[in-house]
């Protein structure tokens, strides 16, 4: 090819087609990853409803964290936690709370909706509760 802009656009569809391939690669790991996640639901509703209701939970615990781990492991990151200071970029303050005794001013209380990031960028913010000093007046939303 000598038309140097027939070879810069013969390169750039290369190039997207070796990225698309990759990002259906990935894609494809993610959801048989999640297709798992569904086996396990299957196993336990087939097994119907159990006589204990703690075992019932314990299981449905055990489901939960091996679809977290999956995700985890595909580079999804939980974002929000209890005992941390609200940051606007990763925290979306949904309600204030007069600070209980030990808590600073902008401490994370309670987490209502969990936050996640991915890749570095925030998916969605975690929604949360934060503790503020004075009597600010309780369910008020700010970012």
């Amino acid at each position: 090819m000598s038309d140097p802009t027939a070879r810069l656009a013969y390169e750039h569809a290369r190039d997207l087609a070796a990225r698309d391939a990759v990002h259906q690669a990935l894609t494809a790991r993610l959801l048989l990853r999640c297709a798992d996640v569904l086996d396990s639901f299957d196993r336990l509703l087939s097994d119907g409803a159990a006589s204990d209701v703690e075992t019932y939970r314990r299981s449905l615990a055990l489901i939960a964290g091996q679809l977290e781990a999956a995700l985890a492991e595909e580079g999804l990151e939980r974002v929000g936690r209890v005992g941390e200071r609200a940051e606007p970029a990763t925290h979306q303050v949904t309600e204030v709370r007069a600070a209980p005794p030990g808590s600073a001013d902008d401490e994370v209380l309670e987490i209502l909706q969990r936050g996640y990031r991915y890749r570095g960028q925030v998916l969605r913010a975690a929604r949360v509760v934060v503790a503020v000093d004075g009597g600010t007046e309780q369910g008020t939303e700010r970012e």
